[in-house]
């Protein structure tokens, strides 16, 4: 039950850790389906960066007193499932490529709004720096991960 900006700080942080774990492996996953190599190589260099953020977030779990929990992600579970229904359907590599980009692209978009949420929260409830530093280091990041998904579009 959330019922203060407290529990939603730890449920949105919970989700996005879950969300950060699951990526590690997909990410690998979507390397090696790329036929791109710029594409593959995007999705390795992302993998060790979602390896350094989980390491980066671990840590605010004690500083705010909570374990990590696990809670899952729905859009997360939606963006995988719409993605290999369509890899399953197509037959030419490129546009596999473009879903996987896709893919990319939609996954940074989440962890933008997760992010940009806790740090709101993590504002309001005015939150020391070993909290929100990680946190906007992280989104800093992904917002760069972003752009570097959409530079695999337009190529």
């Amino acid at each position: 039950m959330i019922e203060n900006e407290h529990d939603l700080f730890i449920r949105t942080l919970r989700e996005f850790y879950h969300i950060e774990r699951e990526l590690e492996d997909l990410q690998s996953e979507l390397a090696d389906a790329a036929t791109d190599e710029e594409l593959e190589e995007f999705y390795m260099a992302h993998s060790e960066t979602t390896t350094e953020q989980l390491g980066r977030i671990e840590p605010i779990f004690d500083a705010i007193e909570a374990d990590p929990g696990v809670i899952e992600s729905d859009a997360l579970d939606a963006l995988r499932s719409e993605r290999d229904d369509l890899v399953g359907d197509i037959r030419d590599p490129v546009l596999g490529d473009l879903v996987e980009a896709e893919l990319g692209r939609s996954i940074e978009r989440l962890e933008i709004t997760k992010l940009e949420t806790l740090l709101a929260l993590a504002d309001r409830m005015n939150l020391p720096d070993e909290v929100v530093g990680p946190l906007e280091t992280t989104k800093a990041e992904a917002t760069t991960g972003l752009e570097r998904a959409q530079e695999r579009t337009e190529v």
